[in-house]
C-alpha cells in the first residue's frame, strides 16, 4: 500500500484540477499494479480456476467441431466444422443432454454457404450473429451478419457493415454478442500476408438501432490484451466483466496457441493484465463460457485422426 497511497492522492489532485484524462490514466496504472500483485501472490491461481478436463460428446455427429457457443439458457450448443474442400466451414447445432453430452440436430438453417461460415454467437433474445466470407468482396468487405434464431434456422439475416475497416486484407474474423444484445465484441484481423493472420486486435461496438458503432475507447478497454500481435476468439461473461480469448505466438516457424483470461471491476474499466489458462494445452482455441459461467468449452486438435474435438472445463468452486 505504500506505493499506492501516493498515487491515489495524485489522482485526487489531478481530478480536483480538472485533468480528468490524466487521472483516468493513473487509475488504470494503479489497477494494473494491483492486478499484477494479485496474480503474483496467488501462485498461479489460473492452474486451479478451471479444472476437470472432459471431452464433449455430440451424439450423431462425427466430424470436426470447433468454435463452440453455448446459448445463454444452456439449451443449445452452436459450433462450426473445419475447412472442407467443397463446403468450407458450416455452422451446426446440438441440444444439451448434460454438461458434456449434446444431441446433434443438424445445420443451422439459412446461413451456410460454400464459403467460410463460423463463430456463432447469440444473445438472450435469440439475436444470432456469425461470420461469413461469402460476399466479402462484393459487399464492401463486410464479414459479420446477424438475424434471429428460431426453430433451427436464422431469419431476417442482414449484414453489419459498421464493423468493417473497409480495407482489403482486413477482416472481422470473430464476433461475440453480449447477453443483453447491446454490445458486439469483435476483431480486426489482417490476412493480407496470407493465413494464418499476422495481426489481430479486439474492439467493441455499441448498438444503435439496427447498427453497431465501434467505440473510440476500444484501445483503452483492451490495452493489456492488444499488446500481443494476434488475439482472437473472445468469449464474454454475461456481466461483461470477464473475457477469455486465444493468443497466437509465432516463434521461428512454429505457432504456439494459448488461452487467456482477464477481468475488470466494471464495464467502463479496461480489462486487467491477462493470465494463461494452464489447463488448456496443445493446439487449442476459442474458449467459450456457459451462460452461468461455470464451464468453458474449447476445441482441440487431438487423437490419431487429427480431428478437432470439443472439451469442457469446470470453474473450481472456492470458499
Amino acid at each position: 500500500m505504500s506505493k499506492i497511497l501516493p498515487k491515489m492522492k495524485q489522482v485526487k489532485a489531478l481530478g480536483d484540477s480538472g485533468r480528468f484524462a490524466e487521472a483516468d490514466a493513473l487509475l488504470d496504472e494503479i489497477l494494473a499494479y494491483l492486478e499484477a500483485k494479485k496474480n503474483t501472490s496467488s501462485k498461479n491461481l489460473e492452474n486451479t480456476v478451471f479444472v476437470n478436463n472432459t471431452e464433449v460428446l455430440i451424439r450423431g455427429y462425427d466430424g470436426d467441431a470447433m468454435e463452440a457457443f453455448i446459448s445463454r439458457d444452456g439449451m443449445y450448443m452452436f459450433f462450426n466444422s473445419e475447412h472442407d474442400p467443397v463446403r468450407n466451414k458450416d455452422i451446426y447445432y446440438a441440444k444439451r443432454v448434460d454438461a458434456y453430452t449434446f444431441q446433434f440436430k443438424g445445420e443451422v438453417g439459412n446461413i451456410n454457404t460454400s464459403s467460410v461460415d463460423g463463430v456463432p454467437t447469440m444473445d438472450d433474445d435469440n439475436n444470432f450473429c456469425y461470420v461469413s466470407t461469402h460476399a466479402y468482396k462484393r459487399n464492401n468487405l463486410v464479414s459479420v451478419y446477424c438475424g434471429n434464431f428460431e426453430n433451427g434456422a436464422v431469419k431476417d439475416i442482414r449484414p453489419v457493415p459498421g464493423l468493417s475497416l473497409g480495407k482489403p486484407g482486413w477482416l472481422n474474423m470473430d464476433i461475440e454478442i453480449s447477453a443483453d444484445g447491446q454490445t458486439l465484441y469483435s476483431t480486426q484481423t489482417w490476412f493480407g500476408d496470407g493465413s494464418p493472420p499476422t495481426k489481430s486486435y479486439l474492439f467493441y461496438a455499441k448498438k444503435a438501432g439496427r447498427k453497431f458503432i465501434p467505440q473510440d475507447d476500444s484501445s483503452r478497454i483492451f490495452k493489456y490484451i492488444n499488446k500481443d500481435e494476434v488475439v482472437y476468439g473472445a468469449t464474454i461473461s454475461n456481466d461483461e466483466l470477464e473475457i477469455l480469448y486465444t493468443r497466437m505466438v509465432k516463434k521461428g516457424g512454429a505457432i504456439k496457441l494459448e488461452s487467456l483470461r482477464a477481468t475488470r471491476p466494471d464495464k467502463i474499466s479496461p480489462f486487467g493484465p491477462p493470465t494463461v489458462i494452464r489447463n488448456i494445452t496443445g493446439f487449442s482455441e476459442a474458449p467459450a463460457l456457459s451462460g452461468d459461467g461455470r464451464l468453458i468449452y474449447y476445441h482441440k486438435k487431438n487423437g490419431p485422426d487429427g480431428r478437432f474435438r470439443l472439451y469442457a472445463l469446470h470453474r473450481r468452486e472456492h470458499g
